[in-house]
């Protein structure tokens, strides 16, 4: 069974990376998925651009944050905290799982600024919960003391 990364820059890959510009948005949110799900370092330049050139598919685009969180990629970051601030709301509670998954330090200032400011319920209440589950991961474990 393959690994992710594992056959990184197959075809396979790079037809699921042109895949992100096809016109049918259910095809470029499947092969965002798809990338996510195999950690395709090699996509992570892609997989920003969608961001900018697919505004208002909000599936595409939040299928897009997702992958980049699932891959970790720094080089991420700077488009994943444009999405946390001016997305639309699906794409906002993404970008922020994706930030607080890919670096944790970096991310908690944006939580705190979405937390406090963003407009819409739902972006705050998610930040709140990322800011609690990482409060809880720093708290040392009570069984082991």
């Amino acid at each position: 069974m393959a690994t992710p990364n594992q056959h990184e820059g197959s075809s396979y890959d790079m037809a699921l990376i042109e895949g992100l510009q096809h016109p049918r948005p259910d095809i470029a949110e499947m092969c965002a998925w798809v990338l996510g799900q195999r950690r395709t370092r090699l996509a992570v330049p892609a997989l920003i651009e969608v961001l900018h050139r697919r505004p208002n598919e909000i599936d595409v685009l939040v299928a897009a944050v997702n992958a980049l969180g699932s891959i970790g990629d720094t080089r991420a970051l700077p488009a994943l905290v444009e999405a946390a601030r001016e997305g639309a709301v699906p794409v906002r509670c993404a970008a922020l799982r994706a930030l607080a998954a890919i670096d944790p330090v970096r991310a908690t200032p944006i939580l705190r600024d979405a937390r406090e400011r963003d407009p819409s319920p739902g972006v705050r209440a998610e930040a709140a919960r990322l800011l609690e589950e990482e409060a809880k991961r720093d708290q040392p474990d009570e069984t082991t003391v």
